[in-house]
């Protein structure tokens, strides 16, 4: 991950206050990181960063567009993201994850790599489903299930029973 460097914050250095954080993330980003499909993408990044004596919050907007390929038609598209999320870096003994939002971080701690957080809310944003957009509408259509007139025939005539079954059922009732 050496082309990510810019991405680390140096806390050690940082006094008790808020402090902006800009970057712009472009496909080369996303090379460093195995599981990505991204190839084509552009995104605005501010990361506002605030310290006090016990934490550090971190409330990242992360707004763009990512190129996508349509999972019916293999089109590409541009689908938008707009993202903004908390994390918050507690003191603590050792570095160990808390819950999706807290992490705590040893009092030894240098810097934090922002570079894993910015990749994972942007992975989290991509839809599972990827449709193109004048697919959207019909998406609603293809939930609904459809049934022909004939198979509501079938539901309303009698139910007919084979012959052989009814000679059947006598000797099993003697």
């Amino acid at each position: 991950m050496s082309g990510l460097t810019k991405y680390c914050i140096d806390i050690v250095s940082l006094k008790n206050q808020e402090y902006q954080f800009e970057y712009k993330i472009e496909p080369s980003f996303f090379q460093h990181f195995e599981e990505s499909g991204i190839e084509k993408c552009s995104f605005d990044c501010l990361v506002v960063l605030r310290k006090t004596d016990g934490f550090i919050e971190a409330n990242f907007n992360i707004r763009g567009l990512v190129e996508l390929e349509c999972d019916r038609s293999l089109d590409k598209f541009d689908h938008s993201i707009d993202i903004n999320k908390r994390m918050i870096f507690k003191f603590g003994e050792e570095d160990r994850e808390i819950d999706d939002e807290v992490e705590m971080i040893s009092y030894e701690r240098q810097s934090i790599d922002m570079s894993h957080f910015l990749f994972e809310f942007i992975s989290m944003a991509i839809p599972m489903k990827k449709l193109h957009p004048r697919y959207l509408n019909e998406e609603q259509i293809d939930e609904e299930l459809y049934f022909s007139s004939e198979d509501e025939d079938l539901d309303n005539r009698k139910e007919e029973i084979d012959p052989r079954w009814e000679a059947l059922k006598k000797l099993r009732d003697n």
